[in-house]
């Protein structure tokens, strides 16, 4: 069951009435009580009781913009440790600092806390590393919500420290921190790069990490498999046509074919949805990705390098011949490109390089259909 009681002038009183009839309530899991910021802490201590019932089944707990600060949230904590059903807590918009974020990240470790949002509130460096080591212990951790908490690029260390190894969380919201530049953006490369990465989408939206900021996350979402989306503001990120070209080269190296079948081929999304405002090249490497999804290497190596060598792949002999046709066809017929010759470069490649065989498996297979013809006739 669902209550929600947003934005309804509640204040202690209140609560405490309405806390003494849900004390036996077996069957709430979500409760919102946001933006009511009358609220102070002895309300939040009768909701802390709440928490502590045996009957209590909350799983998600809203409390944006309800003025909490850290005394408050070290009540709240003390009933929180007791709800291991919790996995959703919104505490956006409030006054949360370092000591408070210390009180809940204590509590929290006893949650099986799956989204924790706390947004604009204003803690820092020291708080940051309380969340860290909350995030080593949050085994279930899969969104973290700090945009707008003024995080510089020392929290951000801080911050990275903690979530190096945390095999869970799939996204992260780092929007509107301004302080961050391409030097905090560059302690990420630990995790991207770390085998227990899962994120899968990064926001960092209003951040001002100009050329410099683009090249530190290209360098490091180098090899990793998981991000595939990062959104930006274009214009207020600062980036030039240098941070983009950092970009390109991640996306698809064509300096040679190695290099060019070992990029990126995970990201869909560089700054607006819908790559609205991308430069084309990049939008292109992009709809790569979701239009042939496990292909995209191939296809990236297609139409980078239009004298392909074959010699590599004489090993495999006519086997591999059919699959390169084939994704030749489906690029040109998406991308409706018009006939480059390459895939007879590449029969022609095929057949020079093994006539011999190319004649015998020929002739085999005319030999085979006699066989089947004369099969038939008799």
């Amino acid at each position: 069951a669902t209550l929600n009681l947003g934005y309804n002038d509640i204040d202690d009183e209140g609560l405490h009435a309405l806390v003494a009839g849900l004390i036996n309530c077996h069957n709430l899991t979500t409760l919102c009580l946001s933006g009511n910021e009358l609220i102070t802490e002895a309300g939040l201590r009768s909701l802390s009781t709440l928490f502590q019932s045996d009957h209590c089944r909350l799983e998600c707990l809203d409390l944006d913009q309800t003025n909490i600060d850290n005394n408050g949230v070290a009540v709240l904590s003390a009933g929180l440790a007791s709800l291991p059903t919790l996995t959703n807590l919104d505490l956006n918009n409030n006054r949360i600092s370092d000591k408070g974020l210390l009180a809940l990240g204590g509590c929290l470790v006893s949650c099986n806390l799956e989204d924790l949002s706390l947004a604009r509130n204003v803690f820092a460096v020291s708080g940051l590393k309380s969340l860290g080591e909350l995030m080593q212990s949050a085994t279930r951790m899969k969104s973290l919500n700090l945009c707008g908490n003024a995080i510089d690029d020392e929290g951000l260390q801080c911050l990275v420290e903690g979530i190096v190894n945390c095999c869970s969380l799939t996204d992260l919201d780092l929007s509107n921190n301004q302080s961050i530049t391409a030097a905090g953006l560059t302690s990420l490369s630990p995790f991207f790069r770390s085998d227990d990465c899962c994120l899968e989408e990064l926001w960092l939206r209003e951040i001002n990490f100009g050329d410099e900021g683009a090249a530190a996350l290209a360098n490091g979402l180098i090899g990793n498999e998981s991000l595939t989306t990062l959104p930006f503001s274009l214009v207020r990120s600062g980036m030039t046509s240098r941070g983009w070209a950092a970009f390109s080269k991640l996306l698809c190296d064509t300096t040679s074919v190695n290099n060019t079948y070992l990029s990126n081929h995970t990201l869909e999304l560089i700054g607006r949805w819908n790559n609205g405002g991308t430069p084309p090249d990049i939008a292109r490497y992009l709809e790569m990705k979701q239009r042939f999804v496990t292909q995209v290497a191939m296809v990236k190596v297609i139409t980078s390098h239009p004298h392909l060598k074959m010699e590599p792949f004489f090993p495999w002999r006519l086997k591999f011949l059919p699959l390169v046709v084939a994704c030749f066809d489906k690029v040109k017929f998406i991308f409706g490109l018009s006939e480059t010759g390459q895939d007879l470069s590449i029969v022609y490649q095929f057949v020079r390089g093994m006539p011999l065989f190319v004649v015998r498996s020929y002739a085999g297979e005319n030999a085979h259909r006699k066989r089947k013809r004369d099969e038939r006739e008799a």
